[in-house]
């Protein structure tokens, strides 16, 4: 190799270290604030609130995927594969345009829920909740995994909420109250997509891109939607099947599982899977074969450990954290890990290779397959009050997604050294800029 190929190749892994270091360090920053103010809110709510609390997140986050409206698998590999900066604006104009539709259906539908699960007397606490982490569709995270800056991401998304969660521990601890926990960071929030659009979008010609077009950025991003809805959609389910059929304590200690679950998810999964996202796609490289595997490979670590983690020290962890009179049991504990470990082999497969490759419909029907079955677990879990076989409909379901995505995955790895096998999710330039995998 010649010295300039040796200094290629040297600038391309510290690029790679330093933006992995980014997405997997400023979510941990967001994801660890909570852990101030969690104790403080399960202490605050008791066995009764603290399942009425964590029923109104699961709700809430079902209808910010729902809002999102698939742009967050959608959108990063076709930003990150937009050659013109005037393109990247659209797709995040368009994409803006099209959460704040779905939110205006989706919030009062999240409320109406929430009205109807939760305990009379959490509902306020878990109204405000549920509104919170559905209004987290705004949010600016894909675009930012997109253009592979997690500078971008601290600045407008992680550092506002973890300056807002921080800010609402003495609210809390002066107030004996949960609602100053969900304004604040609701508050924070808005502020900080405003300002990052307004960033944006400073400089984007309006005139190019009519609002007119927008009905073909909807049938373009359909099928991820319906991938991310599905996949979701039952993801979120356990914990009000769990609060609704079972005890108040069985329910807040499936409740404290899944939030162990979910930190591990959103910190280790999903900041992974960003980091790998834009480089595994990266047009200019040489190496896409190596670099899919790699990142399989680095999944397959992280959810083994993950799945230990989760199965043997999740209800020793949750106690800790939570209180003792919350604290997971073990075989639901046990379950979790299993998903854990599923959806972290499925996650490289289904943004590196299957989405970009334009395979959103053969994933949404292996989604709403699996998802079926394990629906049909937990319901059965729930009629016979089993907080097990509510978290094994979850697990079950997540190994068989893994299991139907593996071979059609795999079988669209890029050939060896070739850089031309690198799906173009941003279409081929056309005009109008509109592309994606829906058009596929």
């Amino acid at each position: 190799m010649s010295d300039q190929g040796e200094r290629t190749t040297s600038a391309s892994r510290a690029g790679f270290a330093a933006r992995l270091g980014g997405f997997l360090g400023i979510p941990m920053l967001s994801a660890l604030a909570p852990f101030a103010t969690l104790p403080i809110i399960s202490r605050i709510a008791g066995e009764a609130g603290w399942g009425a609390v964590s029923t109104a997140q699961a709700i809430g986050t079902l209808g910010s995927v729902v809002a999102l409206f698939g742009w967050g698998i959608y959108g990063p590999p076709a930003v990150a594969q937009c050659p013109h900066p005037a393109q990247q604006q659209r797709l995040y104009r368009d994409s803006l345009v099209v959460r704040c539709l779905a939110l205006v259906v989706v919030i009062p539908l999240a409320l109406a829920a929430t009205w109807w699960v939760v305990d009379p007397a959490w509902r306020v606490d878990s109204l405000l909740i549920a509104a919170t982490f559905a209004a987290t569709a705004i949010q600016p995270t894909w675009y930012c995994i997109g253009l592979g800056q997690p500078g971008l991401m601290a600045r407008y998304d992680v550092i506002p909420r973890f300056v807002a969660i921080v800010a609402a521990i003495p609210l809390l601890l002066l107030t004996g109250q949960v609602w100053p926990y969900p304004v604040l960071v609701l508050s924070t929030m808005i502020v900080a997509t405003l300002l990052f659009s307004r960033r944006v979008l400073r400089d984007f010609d309006r005139r190019s891109a009519p609002i007119g077009s927008l009905p073909a950025r909807f049938r373009e991003s359909v099928a991820a939607a319906g991938v991310d809805t599905a996949s979701n959609a039952y993801g979120v389910v356990p914990v009000p099947v769990a609060t609704a059929s079972l005890s108040h304590a069985a329910g807040s200690a499936f409740a404290s599982a899944d939030r162990l679950f979910r930190v591990g998810i959103t910190v280790v999964v999903g900041a992974l899977g960003n980091a790998f996202q834009a480089w595994v796609l990266d047009l200019g490289a040489t190496d896409h074969r190596r670099r899919q595997w790699i990142a399989i490979a680095a999944h397959a670590v992280v959810g083994v450990v993950g799945m230990a983690v989760l199965a043997v020290t999740g209800p020793w962890i949750t106690g800790l954290v939570f209180g003792d009179d919350v604290a997971a049991h073990v075989v639901p504990s046990l379950w979790y890990g299993v998903a854990f470990l599923a959806m972290s082999l499925s996650t490289p497969l289904i943004r590196n290779l299957l989405i970009p490759a334009g395979q959103g419909r053969l994933v949404f029907g292996s989604t709403l397959a699996s998802s079926l079955v394990g629906l049909a677990l937990m319901a059965f879990g729930a009629v016979r009050g089993d907080a097990a076989l509510i978290a094994a409909g979850l697990g079950v379901s997540q190994v068989l997604l893994a299991l139907l995505l593996v071979r059609p995955a795999l079988a669209r790895m890029p050939k060896p050294s070739s850089a031309a096998n690198v799906p173009n999710t941003a279409g081929d330039e056309r005009a109008d800029g509109l592309s994606g995998p829906g058009s596929a």
